[in-house]
C-alpha cells in the first residue's frame, strides 16, 4: 500500500471514531412533539409501565456512550470514584457520570489512536507484525485512564487550595471587621463584599441564602467546613454560634483564629518556596556542569595536544 492512501485511511478512521464519540456523548434534546407527549400523556397506561416518548418507551435500553457511562457510574467504578474524590466533585462542578465519561473517552481514544498508528506502520512496512504490538496497545488503556484520572485529581487539588485561600481571607476580613465594632453579620458582609474569587462566590452564595432557607448562619458555615474538610471554618461557625446564643464577644477568638491561620499560610508558602527551589536544583546543577564543560573543552584539547606533541 502506498503512503498517501494509507495515511488517508488512517485519518478517515480516526476522524470517524472521534465524531462517533462526540455524537454518542451529546445529550439527547427532546423535540417539541416529545415534550408535548410528556405533558399531555394520559394515565391509562398500566401501573409501573414506562411512559412512551416519541414512539419509544423511555425505559428502553439506550446504547449510547452517555448511557454506558451512566451504567458504569452506578456500579463499582462509580462507587470508587465517589469514595476517592468525595466533595471535590462539588468544587469542580462535575458529577460521577462526568468523571466516568472522561475516563472512558480518554481510554477509548488513546487505545484507538495507538492501534491505528501501529496498524498503519505495519501496513506501510515500517515495522514488522508482532504479538508485542498487541501488548503495547493493551497497555495504553490503563495509561490513558491514569492520565485522565490525574487531570481530574489535579483540578480538584487546585480548587481545594483556592477554597483554603478563600476561607483564610474570609476569616482575616471578618476579624478585621470585628475590630471596628461591627456586628458579626456586618463583618461577614464586609468580608464577602471584598472577596472576588470563584471559591468566595461559593461561600457568598451559601451564606447569603441561609436566611431565606431558614438556616442559622453558623450551621451553614459548619456544614461547609465539615463537607470540605476546612476545620477553621467550623471553628468560626462555633464562635458565631456562641455569640448568637450566649451574646458573648468573639472578637478576640476570631482574632486568635486569624493569627493562627496567617502563621499556617506563611508556613505553607515557605514550604512551597523550598519545594520550588528543590525542583530547580537539578536543572541548575546540570546547566552549571554543562557550561563548565563547554568552556573548558577547548582548553583541555589544547593541553592534551601540547603534552601529546
Amino acid at each position: 500500500m502506498n503512503v498517501l492512501p494509507a495515511a488517508a485511511v488512517v485519518a478517515v478512521l480516526l476522524g470517524g471514531a472521534i465524531a462517533s464519540l462526540v455524537v454518542g456523548l451529546r445529550p439527547h434534546r427532546p423535540s417539541m412533539s416529545e415534550v408535548r407527549a410528556l405533558l399531555h400523556a394520559g394515565d391509562d397506561r398500566p401501573l409501573g409501565a414506562p411512559r412512551a416518548v416519541g414512539g419509544r418507551a423511555s425505559g428502553s435500553q439506550d446504547l449510547t456512550w452517555a448511557a454506558l457511562s451512566a451504567r458504569l457510574a452506578s456500579g463499582p467504578i462509580g462507587a470508587r470514584v465517589r469514595t476517592r474524590l468525595g466533595s471535590g466533585l462539588l468544587l469542580i462542578e462535575r458529577g460521577v457520570v462526568d468523571v466516568v465519561s472522561q475516563l472512558l473517552v480518554g481510554t477509548v481514544l488513546g487505545t484507538a489512536t495507538v492501534a491505528l498508528l501501529v496498524a498503519s506502520l505495519i501496513g506501510l512496512g515500517v515495522v514488522a507484525a508482532s504479538p508485542w504490538w498487541a501488548l503495547l496497545v493493551t497497555a495504553v488503556a490503563p495509561l490513558a485512564a491514569s492520565v485522565m484520572w490525574s487531570d481530574v485529581t489535579s483540578r480538584i487539588e487546585r480548587r481545594r487550595r483556592e477554597l483554603r485561600r478563600a476561607v483564610n481571607d474570609l476569616v482575616q476580613l471578618t476579624s478585621l471587621g470585628l475590630t471596628t465594632d461591627q456586628s458579626v453579620e456586618e463583618a461577614l458582609g464586609f468580608a464577602l463584599s471584598v472577596g472576588d474569587s470563584d471559591m468566595f462566590e461559593l461561600l457568598r452564595r451559601e451564606i447569603e441564602t441561609a436566611p431565606a432557607r431558614g438556616i442559622p448562619l453558623w450551621d451553614v458555615l459548619d456544614a461547609l467546613g465539615e463537607l470540605h474538610g476546612e476545620r477553621e471554618l467550623c471553628e468560626l461557625a462555633a464562635s458565631i454560634e456562641r455569640q448568637g446564643t450566649q451574646g458573648v464577644s468573639i472578637t478576640e477568638t476570631v482574632g486568635t483564629l486569624a493569627t493562627s491561620m496567617r502563621a499556617k499560610a506563611l508556613d505553607e508558602l515557605e514550604r512551597d518556596a523550598d519545594r520550588a527551589n528543590a525542583n530547580l536544583s537539578g536543572p541548575t546543577v546540570g546547566f552549571v556542569v554543562a557550561t563548565i564543560v563547554f568552556l573548558a573543552y577547548p582548553l583541555a584539547i589544547r593541553i592534551g595536544e601540547a603534552f601529546g606533541g
